[in-house]
């Protein structure tokens, strides 16, 4: 049995991989026999109907996996993907224990079998959360996510690659330079005011001359705000496609829309079905149809002989209701789909500004007559300063935001293909209520409204 969990102590021989003898080994171990007929990596991906790229990926995952388990004092955990390259080449028994762990590795490797319930899962969660940080503290990178999930724990360990480091704002002494630089961009609107009329007299101004320059500082103010509210959500932007489905879904609409996907995902994959079509959703009844044999393999699902172990929760297996359901699965999902995010950040600099440019557009405001065109343009820019003001005043939600970032970020979705998931992630309800399925989940996923919209009266079936 694996020690518990406990602080990660690595010598510097351990870390500088690349200069030690067990990984020159390891990298330059050939698993493949050259006198095969179907070597390894072709069995491998054959068996797994992996692409050549991918399991060639893979065994290197596998390697550096082998080591972490070599030089870590508690071992290591595998993902999915490693531990099915581990389970092939296990069944090597010749090979692996009469060559690979004698003369590779010098030493016996032995692979631990999850032995389920939601203790051993948390235990081995921890367990996998430090094999993450090991790996990262050792191969200074991070672990691929087509090849190891990602837990949100991890996302302050994650190293920035080139393209998020050349976004990220610059430091000097601990100060973000980017907002410090966007707050010099109104100066701007000062100088082109100027450049184009010859003079700025700020308390004689123009009706033009006032137009010109305040309507660029409002957009500009709207967007302070606008980086002000996402700052603190930074970090979890950057590394969205790393999360997975659940996460994302978590991200985007709460801890119900995680739930609305996993029942969805247990509709589709066939392990629960509708037993009565009578009555309101939310009353419902289910049942399960899936047995452990098969779900033990699911791979549609994150850990899925946990999840089947969750669902031994329920009372009654052939007759449960939604709420039955999110009470059994609630140890399940919580860890797998919740995400950590640090909290608003209170912009020290822009409550100055807004009170420096309320008081702007009153003292500067032009002494002409009123007239059609100048009304107009009055009315313009009012409803610009109607908006920014309210706009401050009522920020967005933390998943409005990630909503949008989602939207910007489809490429975070590539891999999320089964029926509705994208629409469940992105929408929120919103949009989805044109398919059958959520018109009857509306009246159980409720977000605050009389259904299960983000907004009252959405149409979505209530």
């Amino acid at each position: 049995m694996k020690p518990l969990h406990s602080n990660i102590l690595l010598t510097e021989e351990h870390i500088n991989y690349q200069e030690n003898a067990l990984w020159i080994r390891i990298d330059n171990y050939a698993i493949d026999d050259a006198n095969a007929v179907i070597p390894f990596s072709k069995k491998m991906a054959q068996t797994e109907n992996w692409t050549d790229d991918f399991t060639r990926d893979a065994i290197q995952e596998y390697k550096r996996f082998v080591y972490l388990c070599c030089i870590a004092e508690n071992g290591a955990s595998p993902s999915i993907v490693v531990d099915k390259v581990w389970h092939m080449h296990l069944l090597y028994t010749t090979e692996y224990w009469k060559n690979f762990c004698p003369n590779i590795l010098q030493r016996e490797l032995h692979h631990f079998p999850n032995v389920g319930g939601i203790i051993d899962y948390k235990k081995h969660h921890d367990w996998y959360l430090e094999t993450l940080t090991l790996y990262i503290q050792v191969f200074k990178q991070n672990p691929p996510a087509k090849f190891w999930r990602i837990p949100p724990e991890l996302t302050p360990l994650l190293c920035l690659d080139k393209t998020s480091a050349a976004k990220q704002p610059l430091m000097i002494s601990g100060t973000k330079i980017s907002p410090a630089v966007y707050y010099l961009t109104l100066l701007l609107p000062f100088i082109f005011t100027w450049l184009l009329f010859g003079e700025l007299p700020l308390l004689d101004l123009s009706v033009f001359q006032y137009f010109v320059l305040f309507t660029p500082l409002l957009f500009i103010i709207r967007r302070l705000v606008i980086m002000n509210e996402k700052r603190h959500l930074e970090p979890v932007i950057r590394n969205l496609p790393l999360y997975n489905r659940y996460q994302l879904a978590y991200l985007s609409g709460g801890y119900n829309n995680a739930f609305l996907l996993l029942v969805n995902d247990l509709v589709e994959n066939n392990w629960i079905k509708i037993r009565d079509t009578k009555k309101e959703f939310a009353k419902k009844y289910f049942s399960l149809i899936v047995d452990p044999t098969s779900a033990s393999e699911d791979q549609n699902f994150i850990q899925p002989e946990v999840l089947f172990q969750s669902m031994d929760h329920l009372y009654n297996k052939s007759k449960f209701s939604l709420p039955q359901l999110e009470s059994a699965l609630s140890e399940y999902l919580h860890p797998i789909a919740t995400v950590q995010t640090a909290p608003p950040e209170r912009d020290a600099i822009l409550y100055p500004v807004w009170l420096v440019l309320s008081a702007m557009i009153i003292c500067c405001f032009p002494a002409e007559e009123v007239n059609l065109i100048t009304g107009f343009l009055y009315g313009i820019l009012f409803l610009l300063c109607f908006i920014s003001i309210v706009s401050w005043q009522t920020p967005d939600s933390d998943h409005t935001i990630m909503g949008r970032a989602l939207k910007k970020q489809m490429g975070t979705l590539k891999d999320i293909s089964t029926l509705h998931q994208q629409a469940i992630i992105l929408e929120r309800f919103n949009g989805v209520f044109n398919i059958p399925f959520f018109k009857k989940t509306g009246n159980f996923f409720k977000d605050g409204g009389g259904c299960g919209a983000t907004r009252p009266s959405c149409g979505c079936g209530c």
